[in-house]
């Protein structure tokens, strides 16, 4: 009889004891999910922010990228333009000598000719966004024109454009394609 009221103490032991280990066990297992579930929260909220971050910086890129390939098409034919222009200084030369000429009867068919072509460079320098710098009577502004001489006159303000011997160029009214060759004034002492 002992026998059986010791086997009867040891399973109410091991019950006791299982239980314990069940609730440890439960215990373990709860803290164990609720510190992954933090942990997994954690993750996503570092995912989420890092593909904001990502995002923003493809964002950053694609502008950059954008910007420059603009520039690139903006400014691409500028050194073509460039070496087109003494081309274009010879034709209004010689327009502007038969204007002035004695004889001009003698040459009206080329006049109007090189008028013709006068007005299509000035529509190709519209399309291309092209702007002659040729004013006078304006004040002298270094970064657009070259002095080449000095007119010393009492007539007209000091640092004012005399004559433009070339014109200059500026493309999409921010590129200096070629400074503006010109006499200015200065007031005589």
């Amino acid at each position: 009889m002992i026998n059986t009221e010791e086997k009867k103490v040891d399973n109410k032991k091991n019950i006791k004891i299982n239980d314990e280990k069940n609730k440890n066990d439960y215990l373990i297992k709860k803290n164990l999910t609720q510190f992954l579930e933090i942990q997994l929260k954690e993750s996503e909220k570092k995912i989420i922010e890092l593909e904001k971050t990502t995002e923003k910086e493809i964002m950053l890129i694609f502008n950059r990228l954008n910007k420059e390939v603009e520039k690139s098409i903006k400014f691409s034919l500028e050194k073509l333009i460039i070496d087109f222009l003494p081309i274009v200084d010879s034709i209004e030369r010689a327009l502007n000598l038969i204007e002035i000429s004695k004889s001009k009867e003698n040459y009206i068919g080329i006049l109007h000719k090189l008028k013709f072509i006068c007005n299509l460079l000035e529509e190709f320098f519209n399309v291309f966004s092209i702007k002659k710098i040729n004013d006078i009577n304006v004040l002298f502004n270094p970064s657009i024109h070259q002095a080449m001489s000095v007119h010393y006159t009492n007539e007209i303000e000091s640092n004012q454009i005399v004559t433009v011997m070339q014109p200059g160029y500026i493309l999409h009214e921010s590129r200096l394609l070629r400074p503006a060759m010109v006499i200015v004034s200065k007031k005589k002492k």
